[in-house]
């Protein structure tokens, strides 16, 4: 791969800002409690504030979410293709928000947004058989293209998640079983190491037992060469175990196209995935590492189609393994960095990809958060094309 060219003076100023800031920094760290995972942009250094509650008869209503604001600015070499605007401008969306080289040049882009802005709003019921059901309805405004730059900057929301519990049981729209949420590091990006980590919300009915959870999932099969298709006639099955800090999760699935005219064929894919987190003394590493066949739209938001079509016609999954590594250090209790490394490997038209996050944070007060962040990604595909970007972020966050 080749170097990127030094086109942006403040990334380099911005670099030399980050890492002059650690021996600013420097002090004792109070040790992290262990508590409830929250995402990375729910995450303070410190305790978070009381949510809202509201008590109607027996239903217990609570409001809770942040304001997030991201800017940024990015050099890619070749111009971002007009398919992924916004969406590959407001975050890292994987490999395929990298611009192939095309020799035209590159471009240095800088936005601004708080797309990411998010509210959540939960109920829990007591119920007359002892029982208690609870819901989770939750959005933001990321992904949405409805809007312009022009007047308003005005977005739609967009449901990024909706269920309910009752028991052992979950019904509705969550984290895949497949993922562990709670390995994500702890980045300014909305993701992080997307390239390398299992990211997927859907449709799905889970039941827990203690550390094991099974569940059946919404399908959908992605194909090279054939679009995407709905012609699944099975759900995927999901199987999770929570062995202390780590989290073993196995995927199986049906990717199928049933196109008289075209593709007419299915075949199984799957895979495995092993994360956790780990406390090393004040500090903390989190790890994920996933292998499999036709895991596609599950590993790298979209890295790779689920299956490509062979020679004769019928369905071929395609073999795809990536891993991240974070390492988080705590300057002092309310000031840490992370340093976040991550990979993809495989057998489609996207051969490799890889990324690599450095930021430091601080949390001004359990509500409030700010930070910076650098980020160079790259990726290379199979014909031999290569991109690359790197990218200088400044965030800031009011959690309530």
């Amino acid at each position: 791969m080749s170097a990127l060219r030094p086109r942006i003076p403040c990334l380099v100023f911005g670099s030399a800002l980050l890492l002059s800031s650690t021996a600013v920094l420097g002090q004792q760290a109070t040790p992290v409690q262990s508590g409830q995972y929250l995402s990375p942009d729910q995450q303070p250094a410190q305790k978070a504030p009381p949510h809202r509650s509201l008590q109607v008869g027996s239903t217990t209503v609570s409001i809770k979410g942040y304001i997030k604001l991201d800017a940024m600015i990015t050099d890619y070499e070749a111009r971002p293709a007009a398919s992924l605007e916004p969406l590959g401008r407001d975050y890292y969306v994987g490999p395929r928000g990298v611009p192939l080289d095309d020799g035209s040049g590159g471009v240095t882009l800088y936005d601004m947004h708080a797309k990411q802005t998010r509210l959540i709003v939960g109920t829990a019921t007591a119920l007359d058989n002892g029982q208690t059901i609870k819901t989770h309805l939750e959005v933001d405004f990321q992904n949405s293209d409805a809007g312009n730059e022009s007047i308003s900057n005005s977005y739609q929301p967009r449901l990024r998640q909706a269920y309910f519990t009752y028991g052992n049981w979950l019904f509705g729209q969550a984290w895949s079983t497949f993922q562990n949420v709670g390995a994500l590091p702890e980045t300014l990006d909305f993701i992080g190491p997307t390239e390398s980590t299992v990211f997927i919300r859907q449709p799905m009915v889970r039941y827990t037992a203690g550390a094991v959870q099974i569940a059946l999932e919404n399908p959908e099969s992605r194909i090279a060469g054939d679009g995407t298709t709905d012609d699944n006639s099975l759900p995927d099955i999901a199987l999770r175990w929570n062995v202390g800090p780590l989290v073993i999760a196995g995927l199986l699935r049906s990717i199928e196209s049933q196109d008289p005219g075209g593709v007419d064929d299915s075949v199984v894919g799957g895979g495995v995935s092993v994360s956790g987190k780990f406390a090393v003394g004040r500090d903390d590493i989190k790890f994920m590492a996933t292998t499999g066949t036709g895991l596609g739209r599950y590993l790298g938001v979209l890295a790779n189609f689920d299956a490509e079509v062979d020679g004769n016609g019928d369905l071929e999954a395609i073999d795809s393994t990536a891993a991240f590594l974070a390492y988080r250090h705590f300057w002092t209790s309310k000031t840490r960095s992370s340093l976040v490394y991550g990979f993809f490997d495989g057998d489609g038209d996207v051969e490799s990809a890889s990324s690599i996050h450095v930021n430091l944070l601080h949390s001004l007060t359990s509500s409030l958060t700010t930070g910076i962040e650098l980020m160079h990604a790259e990726r290379e595909m199979a014909t031999g094309a290569e991109g690359a970007m790197d990218r200088l972020q400044f965030s800031a966050k009011y959690a309530f």
